[in-house]
Formats: structure tokens, sequence, C-alpha cells
């Protein structure tokens, strides 16, 4: 990559925490780099920021053919034949258009550690944009569900760094705010609210990894925002990484973190989605008979207050009543998805395509 072009898709990037160089080209990752001592003991973690959930390099141009070249990393699982493949999206007023891969490097998995490696090659992405007299914003949204390094950048006119809009929106949540299952960049629910709604996305969805850490709730404070939303519970009921006695503090440790930095944002506390398999049962997840997500047995000791999906929900909402914070409001989660929505769920845990975008539309009424 050359340095015109690598100081172009550098100041044009939005969504991420940084932008650093790799062997092809440069590479993202939606965490700050400080983090890293704080999470590389789980690898999932660091997977998971370097997808490229909710980012897009934002230009402005009056160019009708761009070309995104990079290289993506795409897992593999032998044991259930899944084979992933990215997909980069570009939105420019009412045109929206999408380019899938399956050529990249491969991670191939044949157990839960120890992935073998395959290199792969580089990805085109060739995006033919209706005709206009003036320059207008273009959003190339990224792969959300794999790690890519951005090789090349071309178009068939000049291209600037774009003006972001003026409304700073952060969200944080866990696979189903990342929305690995959507069929393109553009289905991630969250993206697509900022999309129709016309807002600058931070999404700080992380698949398996909101468990209200201190880094994710800096990392949160440090991003000023006009609004911030924090979709809490799941991963920490059905990954079973903490108990009522633990999960209380640790959302009031969010919350004021986040309050210390930002006094007046608006915040959105949001419950967990409709999940059967740990509406009254405890994690950690496995898989059923058919494939769907099932909780576990709860504890014979009631003392040691495991939490299920019902408990979330209660605990909180009684957060927010109990901290009286007039710019803090609580969302129930099954008023983006519910019991009558399950048929959108194939996993018994993650939605499909539809239900992200059906969560999208919800979300929209709901908060705005």
């Amino acid at each position: 990559m050359d340095s015109q072009t690598k100081a172009l898709v550098t100041d044009s990037i939005r969504g991420v925490a940084e932008v650093f160089d790799s062997p092809l080209g440069v590479a993202i990752s939606r965490l700050p780099a400080w983090t890293k001592s704080h999470h590389e003991h789980d690898a999932l973690t660091g997977i998971v920021a370097g997808q490229a959930s909710g980012v897009r390099i934002l230009i402005e141009t009056s160019a009708t053919e761009i070309t995104l070249i990079y290289r993506a990393t795409l897992d593999k699982s032998i044991m259930n034949g899944f084979s992933s493949q990215s997909t980069v999206s570009v939105s420019c007023d009412a045109f929206e258009a999408s380019v899938s891969h399956s050529n990249g490097n491969s991670r191939i998995w044949n157990g839960p550690s120890n992935p073998k490696f395959e290199e792969g090659e580089n990805s085109v992405a060739v995006f033919n944009l209706p005709p206009v007299d003036n320059s207008r914003l273009v959003s190339i949204w990224l792969p959300h569900n794999c790690e890519i390094q951005i090789v090349g950048l071309s178009a068939n006119g000049p291209m600037t760094p774009g003006t972001p809009p003026a409304t700073r929106w952060l969200h944080y949540g866990s696979s189903i705010s990342h929305s690995g299952e959507a069929e393109n960049p553009l289905g991630v629910w969250p993206t697509r609210v900022a999309i129709d709604e016309g807002f600058d996305l931070y999404s700080l969805g992380l698949a398996g990894s909101c468990n209200l850490e201190y880094f994710a709730a800096q990392t949160i404070a440090a991003w000023p925002a006009d609004l911030i939303t924090l979709k809490l519970g799941i991963n920490v009921v059905n990954g079973a990484t903490m108990t009522e006695r633990t999960f209380i503090p640790a959302v009031h440790g969010l919350l004021d973190t986040i309050r210390k930095a930002q006094p007046t944002v608006r915040i959105v506390l949001i419950s967990p989605i409709y999940c059967e398999g740990h509406e009254t049962n405890p994690g950690p997840t496995t898989p059923g008979i058919d494939g769907k997500a099932t909780g576990a047995e709860p504890n014979a000791n009631d003392w040691v207050k495991e939490l299920t999906l019902v408990r979330a929900r209660e605990i909180l909402s009684d957060i927010v009543t109990k901290r009286a914070d007039s710019k803090l409001e609580y969302l129930d989660g099954l008023e983006l998805f519910s019991a009558s929505d399950a048929h959108l769920m194939p996993d018994g845990l993650h939605p499909n395509a539809e239900g992200y975008l059906l969560m999208a539309e919800r979300f929209k009424k709901l908060v705005f």
C-alpha cells in the first residue's frame, strides 16, 4: 500500500479504535491497543475486536467506480462443515450494494484450539455507483464477520476523507450486536440503524466478549458520544462468567465509569433478547440434541445465585430505577426480540439475517 492510500484509509475509517500496519497493508481493531494485556488470555476477544462489525471507510467523491482490495482471514470448521465468507458493502444516498468472497486466508478448526492456518489470496471488491454531478459521501462497510487487511483502495475520481454525521452513537454488546449471522455488513442491526438514522456509529458488539470488563468501560467512557446503548446480560449468563453477586456491582461500575467521563450523555441499558435455553436456566451453553442452545441445570446451592435471563432483566431494570438518573433509560430486550420471534433464531441463541433486520426496525421505533 502506498503512503497516499494509507493516509486516506487511516483518515477516513470510522468505528475503530486503532489502525495499524500489517504485512499487506493496514489492519484495524475496535479495541484500543492498551487493552490487549487485559484480554490476551482469552484469544476470542482479540479476534472479534479485529473483525470490522460497524466499521466503514467514509469518503467524499464523485467517482462512479470504487475498488477495495483486501485480504480476509476466514474461519472454517472441520467438525460441522462451517465455512465463512467475507462481504464488503457500499452505501451512499439510497444506493446500496454488496460483494462477497471466499478466497482469503483460512483458519481451519478441528477442535476448540490450535487451528491450522492456510494462506489465501487477496479479494477485490469493485462497486459501480450511479453517476452524480457533485461529490457525495460514500461509506464502504468492511466485512463484519472476519479479520481483514486493507491492501488497496482506488477509484475513477478523487477521494477525500468524508465528514461523519454529527450524532455520535456508541453501542456495546455481544455476538447479537456483532451480528455475525447477518447476510452482509449492512444487515448488522446497529449498522442498519446508523444508516437509516444518520448516526456516526462506533460498535463494540464483541461476539462472546461482552462481560462488563474494566477495559470495555474505559473504552466506552473515552469516546465522546451523544448516545450510548449497552446491551448486557447474555454473555455473562451463557458463559457463566458471573453470578448475581458479581453482575450487579459490575453493571454499576460500568455506569459509574461512563458517567464520570460523560455526565450528561443519554444512556439506554438494554436487557437480553429471548433465548429459550437460558430464560430460566443458567450457563454454560451446550448444544442440545436439536442443535439449539441449551442451558445448564440450576445449582443445588441457592446461595450461589446463578444468573438466568429472566433474573438478568429484573436486575437491570431495578438498577435503572434505583440510580434515578434522568439520562439513563431501561429497554427490555424482549421488546426487540421475543418468544414469538424464536422461529428466526435457528441455533436458539442468535437471530438469523431476517431477525437482525427486525431488531433494527424495532430499535428505531423504541429508542427514537
